[in-house]
């Protein structure tokens, strides 16, 4: 399986191989199994046949039934293929490029982000996060989206967190993504930054034009020792660039931007203004 580890597709046959050799090793018929699980055969010949979408809770219950291996500790068998399978999903649902980005954002010390077009991921709610997805995508992409993007704005609150330093574009505070309700709750969700020892969060307004800034987002990484890296997207594609020439450009660009934003205290008296829109 180890050519097919990015599949989804592939590991998800590989569940339904695995369930279907533990069944007839126990000489189980479809019928017998599923009346043990308390479900219908019908789900475990698509389970087996991979028609389905396999489920954490359908793992943990094939492996505490069949007692697998590590099954005590919520390590069993099957779990550990529906981890693989998920985290394939996760890896067909990112932008190209976007894999190597998070495993940089997960060891940064520091992150410094100018937001130009939307509030940056790290700092979205799930319903704001919804309301950019393409809806081209199956609902499966989808979900698996927002929850990575969840996911990841753990590093804010972890032990040791980075310090982070986000500026966004004030017409960011006004594109009103998935709809009123929504902003309401990203406005919130800002507002409620302003304690935050780890997040320093401005924005630039529309009376102040910075060149810096017109120029589009950018994130730059700071790590303890390895050099800054900058990642960009555009058109559905991400990029990040390790020169030491364009990531030193990049934070002086950050720079003159940041020199133009508001300060914290007139930040967030913008956000609560802007939050009285969306009441």
């Amino acid at each position: 399986m180890a050519s097919d580890q990015r599949d989804p597709d592939a590991l998800r046959v590989h569940f339904g191989e695995e369930l279907r050799r533990m069944r007839m090793r126990a000489k189980l018929s479809q019928s017998q199994l599923a009346s043990a699980l308390g479900c219908t055969p019908q789900w475990i010949c698509q389970l087996e046949k991979a028609d389905k979408t396999v489920s954490e809770q359908t793992a943990l219950d094939l492996d505490t039934h069949f007692k697998t291996d590590g099954w005590e500790h919520e390590e069993g068998h099957f779990l550990r293929i529906y981890t693989t399978i998920r985290r394939a999903g996760r890896h067909r649902a990112l932008l190209p490029g976007f894999d190597a980005y998070l495993h940089h954002e997960s060891r940064a010390i520091g992150i410094r982000c100018f937001a130009a077009q939307v509030v940056p991921g790290l700092l979205q709610t799930e319903s704001y996060a919804r309301g950019l997805m393409m809806p081209g995508e199956s609902a499966e992409t989808l979900e698996t989206r927002v929850t990575g993007r969840m996911e990841r704005q753990a590093i804010l609150t972890r032990q040791n967190p980075p310090m982070t330093i986000f500026v966004l574009d004030e017409s960011v505070l006004h594109r009103p993504v998935g709809g009123s309700k929504a902003m309401a709750e990203q406005l919130d969700h800002l507002i409620g930054l302003e304690q935050s020892l780890h997040v320093d969060l401005r924005v630039l307004p529309y009376g102040r034009v910075s060149p810096a800034g017109l120029e589009g987002s950018f994130i730059l990484l700071s790590f303890v020792q390895d050099v800054d890296l900058m990642y960009i997207e555009a058109a559905g594609v991400s990029q990040l660039i390790e020169g030491r020439s364009t990531t030193f450009k990049a934070g002086v660009r950050f720079s003159l931007v940041m020199g133009e934003s508001l300060s914290c205290t007139e930040t967030f008296e913008l956000l609560n203004r802007v939050r009285e829109e969306y009441s």
